[in-house]
């Protein structure tokens, strides 16, 4: 449908008006004349001025980036040969001075009785400072992410250093002082008392070993006397010793001694969460666990010898999540690697 030329013009009105309060540049081409048409506000913008305006067509096509150019044209010429009025899009544009600004375009289509475009008039405003803002914002929106999760990591472990307190102290002194009385009362009772003393016996030491376990893994112990290399290797003992899976522990290149305590803390966590993932999920019977330096931050690999699997086709769910959540939390990242059909899970994370 054609828009009457009264019409147009009051367009090209409301377009010169908005660019006063907006700062945009306005250019327009007749297709019928091949005239160009340009307001103060493209100078302003790019610093263009007359001869090089004088053909609108050719210094718009010339000027925009090359990594935009093929999409922003063919964008244009859809338009073109479409029946459309209306389009608008963000690209690169060069100034005189060779500096590229981000700009957002808007181009209305005037055409006549037949459809076909008889001029194009563009609305180009710049978008450089804002899209500076928003780099700004993401960047601080991050940082205070990272804060909150960081902030989340620590509350998690001072609660479960509590917790585990609570039951070395409390709940394991009490069922010791029961064992002792179980020991004097068999003095005391019938051999058939005896046997079922003995039985009780055998549950309640089970139940203070498995307490002992549960509280050492809450707030590892050995983490805090011998480090992160032993604790982990006190670890990798325990899942041999319960599952048979024989591993490896090597450091190349980094001093884990002279890691802080916090990021040891980060890495033995995610380390657990692995471990955790390799027995419920995969058939492994071998786990390596290697840590070298990486620049100024440390890798943590992880890989186990059960099959291979399609990254994108699997859900992880919260187990990796949790992981790349504790990596992120200290300005980390996090990867995994396997191939469906061969052996091998490799985990890892750079902090």
């Amino acid at each position: 449908m054609a828009i009457p030329e009264s019409e147009f013009t009051e367009n090209i009105n409301r377009f010169q008006l908005l660019s006063l309060a907006t700062k945009e540049g306005i250019w327009e081409y007749d297709f019928i004349t091949n005239k160009s048409f340009y307001n103060d506000g493209i100078t302003e913008l790019f610093g263009h001025g007359y001869p090089e305006l004088e053909d609108n067509n050719s210094w718009w096509r010339n000027n925009i980036h090359p990594q935009d150019k093929n999409r922003i044209i063919n964008a244009l010429d859809e338009l073109l040969q479409g029946d459309q009025h209306v389009w608008w899009g963000k690209y690169q544009f060069r100034c005189k001075d060779g500096r590229y600004k981000l700009i957002l375009d808007r181009l209305f289509v005037v055409r006549d009785a037949e459809n076909k475009p008889i001029r194009l008039i563009g609305t180009m405003q710049d978008l450089t400072e804002l899209n500076s803002l928003e780099q700004e914002f993401e960047i601080i929106r991050k940082e205070h992410q990272q804060i909150m999760q960081k902030a989340i990591f620590e509350a998690e472990e001072n609660e479960r250093k509590k917790i585990s307190e609570e039951l070395y102290e409390n709940i394991n002194q009490v069922l010791s002082a029961i064992n002792l009385h179980i020991a004097q009362a068999k003095n005391h009772v019938t051999n058939e008392g005896l046997a079922w003393l003995e039985e009780a016996q055998i549950l309640l030491l089970e139940s203070i070993s498995g307490i002992c376990i549960l509280s050492k893994r809450l707030s590892p112990v050995s983490l805090q006397l011998l480090g992160l290399q032993l604790a982990l290797d006190e670890s990798l003992a325990n899942v041999k010793g319960t599952n048979q899976i024989d591993y490896t522990l090597e450091v190349e290149n980094v001093d884990l001694t002279k890691i802080n305590i916090g990021l040891q803390t980060v890495f033995y966590r995610i380390a657990q969460h692995q471990l955790s993932n390799i027995l419920k999920h995969s058939s492994a019977t071998r786990i390596d666990i290697k840590f070298s330096g990486h620049s100024d931050k440390t890798k943590m690999s992880i890989f186990d010898n059960g099959d291979g699997i399609n990254l994108k086709k699997v859900n992880f769910g919260k187990g990796f999540s949790s992981i790349q959540q504790k990596s992120a939390a200290f300005g980390g990242t996090f990867n995994l690697e396997s191939i469906e059909g061969k052996t091998g899970f490799t985990m890892e994370v750079i902090i």
